[in-house]
């Protein structure tokens, strides 16, 4: 008989089991080892811009690519790390395929001038590193979501969206404005004979000294049914929100002295903005309220039956008193000076992409009503369809939940693939639309409302050769 050209003779592991069970393992073992080292991980980056300027990247591995900028607000200094988040939302964005990107801008204040380009730039360097994402979405909050309008309205071709979370959206002039207007009522009406800076850009101990200043005037005046009302008054001019503490809820709108004590607490943060770097970047003021009427800004305001209720209750007149400031003398801008920050940043609301802004019903910084000026902006150039505005029922400045910042996100994001926003019922700015992407997310809730904001009484665009009262230029 022929024998088998295969030979069945067993080998060692088939006489013994447990040496095969022991290799098979082993493999197993190196197999296990192989996956983990080839697993992709996220990716850290920090480096420098030919400016100077430092930028920060995390690049997920799980890149789904789109690349948020993230704009950051205003860094006195001298610490000016680059940032690429709002707060609190790393963690969910990169696991969720998302690239953060930003810098710290090459100057600390208020570096519009050198932020814009500072941001191209990071961007231009990602792309080097990585590659271009399919989309690009601009974010940022407080100066950093004017900047995020800025590049908007720049940029068109490198955003494809942005973001504004309490944005300055009224721009700088602007606020500025609201700042003075508010300081100027109060000396002039409760403080005359005082010492008191209108325009605060004092640092240091002098800044230390003129505060103090500020609030041993205010103190005695809010103990008298006169001076609240010419705090009232004040405030109201400014648009400070009448809800300034978190620890209470948001006084009932016909809670006219819950609203006053609230306006007292709020009037000094909204009116005594620091300008000293404004001031040196622009060469000289840049605020004025020359051909101001504050009579009509009193009826537009919306505020009026509030006010005359406090005058009454007090004895006053407010017509009086807004004559007395008809006739006070003024303070006055220098045109160039006004020209640099309306360079450095006044929008247009000239925008191809679309934009959501979002922000606080009281937030005592960046006025709730700057988001309802610039979306009127975006509608007087032609544009309706690309902007929408949210609001958050809460005061305080930019301490949004984190499941409303990446809920705004989100649904900026849904816009991007029609370059416009939905109209009507389907509208996904909804607050029920809002509220329910929020809670999908079960982070930490949210309390979007619906809200319709005042006119901002003092609305600078580059949309107008001169803004109202404007040195040189038109009167309101």
């Amino acid at each position: 008989m022929m024998k088998p050209l295969i030979s069945t003779t067993a080998g060692p592991a088939s006489r013994h089991p447990g040496i095969s069970i022991i290799f098979s393992l082993f493999f197993l073992f190196l197999s296990y080892v192989s996956a983990q080292e080839v697993k992709p991980t996220n990716q850290h980056l920090e480096g420098q811009l030919s400016s100077g300027a430092t930028y920060v990247f995390d690049m997920p591995s799980n890149w789904n690519g789109t690349t948020l900028l993230f704009s950051h607000g205003h860094a006195a200094g001298p610490n000016n790390p680059a940032r690429n988040f709002p707060r609190n939302e790393k963690d969910w964005l990169l696991a969720n395929g998302y690239a953060l990107i930003g810098s710290s801008y090459a100057k600390v204040g208020w570096a519009i001038e050198e932020a814009v380009p500072d941001q191209i730039a990071t961007l231009d360097s990602f792309i080097r590193q990585f590659s271009k994402p399919r989309h690009t979405i601009a974010w940022g909050s407080s100066m950093g979501g004017l900047i995020t309008i800025a590049l908007m309205e720049k940029f068109p071709e490198r955003i494809d969206g942005g973001l504004a979370l309490c944005a300055s959206a009224g721009g700088s002039v602007g606020m500025m404005n609201a700042a003075l207007d508010g300081a100027f009522v109060f000396k002039t009406l409760a403080a005359p004979d005082s010492n008191l800076p209108i325009l605060f850009n004092s640092v240091g101990e002098q800044g230390k000294a003129d505060m103090a200043a500020w609030k041993q005037q205010l103190d005695p005046a809010q103990l008298t049914p006169q001076g609240r009302a010419r705090i009232a008054l004040a405030a109201t001019l400014a648009q400070v929100p009448p809800w300034i503490d978190p620890k209470i809820p948001q006084p009932h709108p016909k809670a006219y002295v819950a609203q006053q004590e609230q306006l007292y607490k709020g009037l000094l943060g909204g009116i005594l903005l620091p300008r000293d770097d404004q001031e040196k970047r622009a060469g000289g003021n840049f605020s004025w309220n020359t051909g101001i009427d504050y009579a009509a800004l009193v009826a537009r305001s919306g505020r009026e039956d509030f006010l005359r209720a406090l005058y009454q209750q007090a004895g006053l007149s407010l017509d009086k008193d807004l004559a007395l400031l008809a006739n006070a003398s003024r303070i006055a801008a220098e045109p160039e000076s006004v020209a640099y920050m309306k360079k450095n940043y006044v929008p247009s609301g000239n925008i191809k992409k679309p934009m959501l802004l979002v922000q606080a019903v009281a937030d005592p910084v960046t006025l709730v009503e700057f988001n309802g000026d610039y979306a009127q902006l975006v509608r007087q150039a032609g544009h309706p369809e690309l902007v929408r505005t949210a609001y958050v029922q809460r005061t305080g400045h930019c301490n949004f939940n984190q499941a409303e910042s990446i809920a705004a996100l989100l649904t900026l994001e849904q816009s991007l693939a029609r370059g416009q926003w939905e109209n009507g019922d389907k509208d996904s700015t909804k607050v029920q639309s809002l509220n329910r992407l929020a809670g999908s997310l079960h982070l930490d809730g949210a309390v979007f409302i619906d809200y319709h904001p005042a006119p901002f009484l003092r609305s600078c665009s580059t949309r107008e050769p001169n803004c109202p009262g404007e040195p040189g230029g038109l009167k309101p």
